[in-house]
Protein backbone atom coordinates (compact mmCIF):
# COMPACT_ATOMS: atom_id res chain seq x y z
CA UNK A 1 0.00 0.00 0.00
CA UNK A 2 2.69 2.42 0.87
CA UNK A 3 4.65 1.55 -2.51
CA UNK A 4 1.25 2.22 -4.05
CA UNK A 5 0.67 5.63 -2.37
CA UNK A 6 4.93 6.66 -3.20
CA UNK A 7 3.91 5.93 -6.87
CA UNK A 8 0.53 7.77 -7.19
CA UNK A 9 2.41 10.99 -5.17
CA UNK A 10 5.51 10.64 -7.83
CA UNK A 11 2.89 10.62 -10.81
CA UNK A 12 1.00 13.59 -9.38
CA UNK A 13 3.83 15.45 -9.39
CA UNK A 14 5.07 14.40 -12.66
CA UNK A 15 1.95 15.39 -13.94
CA UNK A 16 2.30 19.00 -11.93
CA UNK A 17 5.70 19.88 -13.39
CA UNK A 18 5.24 18.15 -17.10
CA UNK A 19 6.83 20.36 -19.75
CA UNK A 20 3.63 22.40 -20.43
CA UNK A 21 3.03 24.42 -24.29
CA UNK A 22 2.10 27.98 -24.03
CA UNK A 23 -1.05 28.90 -24.38
CA UNK A 24 -1.72 29.82 -28.17
CA UNK A 25 -3.24 33.19 -28.36
CA UNK A 26 -3.11 33.47 -32.04
CA UNK A 27 -4.45 37.37 -33.03
CA UNK A 28 -5.41 38.08 -29.47
CA UNK A 29 -1.60 38.19 -28.76
CA UNK A 30 -0.73 41.35 -30.17
CA UNK A 31 -2.73 43.27 -27.76
CA UNK A 32 -1.82 44.08 -24.08
CA UNK A 33 -5.38 45.51 -23.50
CA UNK A 34 -8.48 44.01 -25.41
CA UNK A 35 -11.76 44.19 -23.76
CA UNK A 36 -15.26 42.90 -24.33
CA UNK A 37 -17.68 45.75 -23.28
CA UNK A 38 -15.48 49.01 -23.05
CA UNK A 39 -12.36 50.08 -21.97
CA UNK A 40 -11.91 53.04 -19.96
CA UNK A 41 -8.71 54.85 -18.29
CA UNK A 42 -8.30 57.46 -16.04
CA UNK A 43 -4.81 59.32 -15.49
CA UNK A 44 -1.48 58.80 -17.10
CA UNK A 45 -1.77 55.42 -18.42
CA UNK A 46 0.68 53.67 -20.72
CA UNK A 47 -0.30 50.99 -23.11
CA UNK A 48 2.52 49.45 -25.14
CA UNK A 49 1.01 46.84 -28.23
CA UNK A 50 -2.15 47.33 -29.01
CA UNK A 51 -5.61 48.15 -27.68
CA UNK A 52 -8.76 46.69 -28.67
CA UNK A 53 -12.71 46.34 -27.84
CA UNK A 54 -15.15 44.18 -29.23
CA UNK A 55 -18.19 43.90 -29.49
CA UNK A 56 -18.50 46.99 -27.33
CA UNK A 57 -17.90 50.64 -28.57
CA UNK A 58 -16.50 52.97 -25.83
CA UNK A 59 -13.16 53.67 -25.44
CA UNK A 60 -12.36 56.66 -22.83
CA UNK A 61 -9.39 58.27 -21.29
CA UNK A 62 -6.96 58.04 -24.53
CA UNK A 63 -5.49 60.54 -23.48
CA UNK A 64 -4.46 61.20 -21.34
CA UNK A 65 -3.55 57.44 -21.43
CA UNK A 66 -1.29 56.93 -24.38
CA UNK A 67 -0.70 53.95 -26.46
CA UNK A 68 2.48 53.20 -28.37
CA UNK A 69 3.75 50.20 -30.15
CA UNK A 70 0.19 49.43 -31.47
CA UNK A 71 -2.79 50.86 -32.55
CA UNK A 72 -6.12 51.45 -30.98
CA UNK A 73 -8.90 49.28 -32.93
CA UNK A 74 -12.98 48.99 -32.00
CA UNK A 75 -14.56 45.94 -33.76
CA UNK A 76 -12.26 44.57 -37.23
CA UNK A 77 -9.22 43.28 -35.59
CA UNK A 78 -10.58 43.56 -32.35
CA UNK A 79 -13.83 41.11 -33.21
CA UNK A 80 -10.64 38.71 -35.09
CA UNK A 81 -9.20 38.88 -31.36
CA UNK A 82 -11.90 38.10 -29.14
CA UNK A 83 -12.55 35.19 -31.37
CA UNK A 84 -9.15 33.69 -30.49
CA UNK A 85 -9.25 34.89 -26.96
CA UNK A 86 -12.41 32.25 -27.01
CA UNK A 87 -10.11 29.53 -27.83
CA UNK A 88 -7.19 30.51 -25.74
CA UNK A 89 -9.23 30.72 -22.96
CA UNK A 90 -11.10 27.54 -23.33
CA UNK A 91 -7.39 26.19 -24.05
CA UNK A 92 -6.11 27.34 -20.87
CA UNK A 93 -9.20 26.72 -18.64
CA UNK A 94 -9.11 22.67 -20.08
CA UNK A 95 -5.47 21.80 -18.93
CA UNK A 96 -5.53 19.10 -16.42
CA UNK A 97 -4.57 20.11 -13.12
CA UNK A 98 -3.04 17.63 -10.60
CA UNK A 99 -4.62 17.22 -7.11
CA UNK A 100 -1.59 18.31 -5.76
CA UNK A 101 -1.26 21.29 -7.37
CA UNK A 102 -4.85 23.43 -5.84
CA UNK A 103 -3.25 26.47 -4.43
CA UNK A 104 -4.93 28.04 -1.38
CA UNK A 105 -6.70 31.62 -1.81
CA UNK A 106 -3.72 33.11 -1.11
CA UNK A 107 -0.78 32.62 -2.77
CA UNK A 108 1.37 35.66 -1.30
CA UNK A 109 4.82 33.95 -0.08
CA UNK A 110 4.79 30.97 -2.05
CA UNK A 111 6.60 29.70 -5.04
CA UNK A 112 5.88 27.49 -7.70
CA UNK A 113 7.65 25.61 -10.74
CA UNK A 114 6.34 25.22 -14.12
CA UNK A 115 2.90 23.21 -14.70
CA UNK A 116 -0.57 23.96 -13.96
CA UNK A 117 -2.24 25.10 -10.85
CA UNK A 118 -6.04 25.82 -10.14
CA UNK A 119 -8.41 26.82 -7.16
CA UNK A 120 -11.97 26.02 -8.21
CA UNK A 121 -13.02 29.55 -6.62
CA UNK A 122 -10.56 32.34 -6.32
CA UNK A 123 -7.31 33.24 -5.91
CA UNK A 124 -5.45 35.89 -4.14
CA UNK A 125 -1.74 37.49 -3.71
CA UNK A 126 -0.96 39.33 -0.70
CA UNK A 127 3.29 39.96 -0.82
CA UNK A 128 5.44 38.40 -3.59
CA UNK A 129 4.32 35.19 -5.23
CA UNK A 130 7.73 33.88 -7.18
CA UNK A 131 7.56 32.06 -10.36
CA UNK A 132 10.56 29.45 -10.79
CA UNK A 133 11.64 28.99 -14.09
CA UNK A 134 14.04 26.41 -12.98
CA UNK A 135 16.66 27.30 -15.48
CA UNK A 136 14.65 27.12 -18.30
CA UNK A 137 13.20 30.42 -20.05
CA UNK A 138 10.38 28.20 -22.30
CA UNK A 139 8.97 27.49 -18.97
CA UNK A 140 4.96 27.42 -18.74
CA UNK A 141 3.14 28.63 -16.44
CA UNK A 142 -0.91 28.18 -16.36
CA UNK A 143 -2.85 29.13 -13.13
CA UNK A 144 -6.70 28.33 -13.30
CA UNK A 145 -8.93 30.33 -10.80
CA UNK A 146 -12.86 28.92 -10.93
CA UNK A 147 -13.65 32.62 -10.05
CA UNK A 148 -11.48 35.98 -9.01
CA UNK A 149 -8.34 36.80 -9.47
CA UNK A 150 -6.90 39.92 -6.89
CA UNK A 151 -3.98 41.11 -5.42
CA UNK A 152 -3.31 43.05 -1.97
CA UNK A 153 -3.17 46.77 -2.57
CA UNK A 154 0.28 48.39 -1.85
CA UNK A 155 2.49 45.19 -1.96
CA UNK A 156 1.96 42.64 -4.79
CA UNK A 157 4.31 41.21 -6.87
CA UNK A 158 4.65 38.42 -9.62
CA UNK A 159 8.58 37.70 -9.20
CA UNK A 160 9.60 35.61 -12.34
CA UNK A 161 12.87 33.99 -11.01
CA UNK A 162 15.42 31.65 -13.30
CA UNK A 163 14.56 32.00 -16.40
CA UNK A 164 11.08 32.58 -16.08
CA UNK A 165 9.64 35.04 -18.14
CA UNK A 166 6.38 36.64 -18.14
CA UNK A 167 5.17 35.98 -21.65
CA UNK A 168 4.99 32.45 -20.84
CA UNK A 169 2.77 33.30 -17.91
CA UNK A 170 -1.01 32.51 -18.18
CA UNK A 171 -3.94 33.66 -15.54
CA UNK A 172 -7.02 31.78 -16.60
CA UNK A 173 -9.96 33.53 -14.63
CA UNK A 174 -13.32 32.47 -14.30
CA UNK A 175 -15.26 35.96 -13.51
CA UNK A 176 -12.88 38.99 -13.13
CA UNK A 177 -9.83 40.36 -12.33
CA UNK A 178 -8.45 43.11 -9.64
CA UNK A 179 -4.78 44.01 -9.48
CA UNK A 180 -4.47 46.59 -6.22
CA UNK A 181 -2.47 49.84 -6.22
CA UNK A 182 1.02 49.63 -7.10
CA UNK A 183 0.96 45.94 -7.60
CA UNK A 184 3.98 44.40 -10.30
CA UNK A 185 2.59 41.73 -11.72
CA UNK A 186 3.31 39.28 -14.80
CA UNK A 187 1.77 37.12 -17.35
CA UNK A 188 -1.05 37.56 -19.32
CA UNK A 189 -4.73 37.32 -17.84
CA UNK A 190 -7.53 35.67 -19.85
CA UNK A 191 -10.91 36.86 -18.16
CA UNK A 192 -14.42 35.52 -18.64
CA UNK A 193 -15.31 38.78 -17.40
CA UNK A 194 -13.85 42.12 -16.27
CA UNK A 195 -10.19 43.26 -15.14
CA UNK A 196 -9.40 46.34 -13.34
CA UNK A 197 -6.02 47.43 -12.95
CA UNK A 198 -6.30 50.60 -10.00
CA UNK A 199 -4.05 53.16 -9.59
CA UNK A 200 -0.24 52.57 -10.30
CA UNK A 201 -0.58 49.00 -10.90
CA UNK A 202 2.15 47.42 -13.83
CA UNK A 203 1.75 44.56 -15.85
CA UNK A 204 4.02 43.35 -17.68
CA UNK A 205 1.85 41.36 -20.06
CA UNK A 206 -1.94 41.51 -20.96
CA UNK A 207 -5.12 42.13 -20.18
CA UNK A 208 -7.49 40.38 -22.36
CA UNK A 209 -11.09 40.47 -21.12
CA UNK A 210 -13.88 38.05 -23.04
CA UNK A 211 -17.03 39.67 -21.98
CA UNK A 212 -16.67 42.89 -19.54
CA UNK A 213 -14.85 45.97 -19.56
CA UNK A 214 -10.79 46.90 -18.80
CA UNK A 215 -10.72 49.54 -16.50
CA UNK A 216 -7.27 51.32 -16.17
CA UNK A 217 -5.86 54.13 -13.81
CA UNK A 218 -2.34 55.57 -14.20
CA UNK A 219 -1.18 52.24 -15.12
CA UNK A 220 1.93 50.73 -17.19
CA UNK A 221 0.68 47.47 -19.41
CA UNK A 222 3.60 46.40 -21.86
CA UNK A 223 3.21 43.12 -24.14
CA UNK A 224 5.50 40.61 -23.48
CA UNK A 225 5.39 39.37 -27.16
CA UNK A 226 5.13 35.90 -28.36
CA UNK A 227 5.58 32.92 -26.17
CA UNK A 228 9.64 32.34 -25.20
CA UNK A 229 11.10 29.04 -25.65
CA UNK A 230 15.13 29.18 -26.43
CA UNK A 231 14.65 32.72 -25.56
CA UNK A 232 13.76 36.12 -26.12
CA UNK A 233 15.20 39.66 -26.83
CA UNK A 234 15.28 41.83 -23.63
CA UNK A 235 13.22 44.93 -24.17
CA UNK A 236 12.58 47.68 -22.25
CA UNK A 237 9.67 50.05 -22.45
CA UNK A 238 9.50 53.66 -21.24
CA UNK A 239 7.68 55.64 -18.51
CA UNK A 240 4.49 57.84 -18.96
CA UNK A 241 5.81 61.08 -20.35
CA UNK A 242 3.38 63.99 -18.54
CA UNK A 243 2.70 65.00 -14.82
CA UNK A 244 2.09 67.90 -13.16
CA UNK A 245 3.37 69.87 -10.33
CA UNK A 246 1.82 69.25 -6.93
CA UNK A 247 0.09 65.78 -8.54
CA UNK A 248 1.31 62.43 -7.50
CA UNK A 249 3.46 60.73 -10.49
CA UNK A 250 2.80 56.97 -10.91
CA UNK A 251 4.31 54.93 -13.80
CA UNK A 252 7.17 52.54 -14.76
CA UNK A 253 9.77 51.66 -16.51
CA UNK A 254 8.98 47.74 -17.88
CA UNK A 255 11.46 45.06 -18.90
CA UNK A 256 10.55 42.11 -20.90
CA UNK A 257 12.37 38.75 -22.62
CA UNK A 258 16.00 38.50 -21.34
CA UNK A 259 16.49 36.39 -18.32
CA UNK A 260 14.48 38.27 -15.04
CA UNK A 261 15.27 39.64 -12.64
CA UNK A 262 16.27 42.86 -14.19
CA UNK A 263 17.99 46.16 -12.51
CA UNK A 264 16.73 49.34 -13.92
CA UNK A 265 18.99 52.61 -14.25
CA UNK A 266 18.50 55.98 -15.69
CA UNK A 267 21.94 56.35 -18.00
CA UNK A 268 21.64 59.95 -18.99
CA UNK A 269 20.03 62.54 -18.57
CA UNK A 270 17.69 62.92 -14.93
CA UNK A 271 14.13 62.37 -14.29
CA UNK A 272 12.69 65.59 -12.79
CA UNK A 273 13.26 66.30 -9.42
CA UNK A 274 11.48 64.55 -6.43
CA UNK A 275 10.78 61.74 -8.82
CA UNK A 276 12.82 58.20 -7.82
CA UNK A 277 13.11 55.20 -9.75
CA UNK A 278 13.00 51.66 -8.02
CA UNK A 279 16.01 49.98 -9.25
CA UNK A 280 14.54 46.47 -8.62
CA UNK A 281 10.89 47.00 -9.85
CA UNK A 282 11.42 49.57 -12.26
CA UNK A 283 8.60 51.79 -10.95
CA UNK A 284 9.03 55.21 -10.86
CA UNK A 285 6.82 57.38 -8.29
CA UNK A 286 7.03 61.31 -6.40
CA UNK A 287 5.46 64.00 -6.11
CA UNK A 288 7.18 67.04 -8.52
CA UNK A 289 7.77 70.00 -6.92
CA UNK A 290 9.81 71.95 -10.34
CA UNK A 291 7.58 72.16 -13.95
CA UNK A 292 9.72 71.73 -16.54
CA UNK A 293 10.84 69.46 -19.69
CA UNK A 294 13.47 66.43 -18.13
CA UNK A 295 15.08 64.22 -20.70
CA UNK A 296 16.46 60.74 -19.73
CA UNK A 297 17.64 57.56 -21.34
CA UNK A 298 16.65 53.91 -19.42
CA UNK A 299 18.54 51.17 -19.48
CA UNK A 300 17.45 47.10 -18.08
CA UNK A 301 20.34 44.61 -17.42
CA UNK A 302 18.94 41.36 -16.80
CA UNK A 303 20.72 38.52 -14.85
CA UNK A 304 22.66 37.09 -17.42
CA UNK A 305 24.44 40.63 -17.58
CA UNK A 306 22.70 41.53 -20.93
CA UNK A 307 21.77 45.10 -20.92
CA UNK A 308 19.22 47.29 -23.16
CA UNK A 309 19.24 51.16 -23.17
CA UNK A 310 16.21 53.09 -24.60
CA UNK A 311 16.09 56.68 -25.22
CA UNK A 312 13.16 57.62 -23.22
CA UNK A 313 12.78 61.16 -24.37
CA UNK A 314 11.01 63.64 -22.01
CA UNK A 315 9.10 63.66 -19.17
CA UNK A 316 6.88 67.16 -18.88
CA UNK A 317 5.86 68.67 -15.83
CA UNK A 318 3.55 70.99 -16.09
CA UNK A 319 2.84 74.11 -14.01
CA UNK A 320 0.34 73.51 -11.05
CA UNK A 321 -3.00 74.66 -11.58
CA UNK A 322 -3.59 78.34 -10.31
CA UNK A 323 -5.78 78.26 -7.58
CA UNK A 324 -8.82 79.69 -7.17
CA UNK A 325 -8.50 83.46 -5.47
CA UNK A 326 -11.64 84.57 -3.59
CA UNK A 327 -13.23 87.86 -3.53
CA UNK A 328 -11.87 90.09 -0.89
CA UNK A 329 -13.15 90.46 2.16
CA UNK A 330 -13.80 94.18 1.65
CA UNK A 331 -15.54 94.07 -1.83
CA UNK A 332 -17.97 91.41 0.13
CA UNK A 333 -18.95 93.64 2.92
CA UNK A 334 -19.57 96.36 -0.05
CA UNK A 335 -21.90 94.02 -1.88
CA UNK A 336 -23.39 93.06 1.55
CA UNK A 337 -24.07 97.01 2.13
CA UNK A 338 -25.12 98.00 -1.03
CA UNK A 339 -27.75 95.11 -1.17
CA UNK A 340 -29.19 96.09 2.34
CA UNK A 341 -29.44 99.36 1.37
CA UNK A 342 -31.55 98.59 -1.89
CA UNK A 343 -33.77 96.65 0.41
CA UNK A 344 -34.03 99.60 2.65
CA UNK A 345 -34.32 102.02 0.24
CA UNK A 346 -37.03 100.02 -1.46
CA UNK A 347 -38.71 99.54 2.35
CA UNK A 348 -38.47 103.57 2.70
CA UNK A 349 -40.46 103.96 -1.06
CA UNK A 350 -43.02 101.87 0.29
CA UNK A 351 -43.33 103.20 3.61
CA UNK A 352 -44.13 106.76 1.68
CA UNK A 353 -46.21 105.62 -1.28
CA UNK A 354 -48.55 104.15 2.01
CA UNK A 355 -48.61 107.29 3.99
CA UNK A 356 -49.72 109.29 0.86
CA UNK A 357 -52.11 106.70 -0.03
Amino acid sequence: MKTLYISLLLTALSLGLQAQTPVVLNSAGSFAVLGGSTVTNTGATVVTGNLGLSPGSAVTGFPPGIVTGGVTSIGGPAATAQGDLTTAYNDAAGRPCPGGNTLPGDIGGMTLLPGVYCNATSVGITGTVTLNGNGNSGAVFIIQTGSTLTTAAGNSVVNLINGAVASNVFWQVGSSATLGTTTFFAGTILAQASITLTTGAVLNGRALARTGAVTLAGNAVTNPGGPVGSGAPLTLSCAFTAGQVGQPYVSALVAGGGLSPYTYAISAGSLPPVLTLNTSTGAITGTPTTAGTFNYTARVTDSASTAVTTTCGAIIIAPQAPPVTPAPPTLVLMAIALACLAAYQGRDRLMRIMRWN
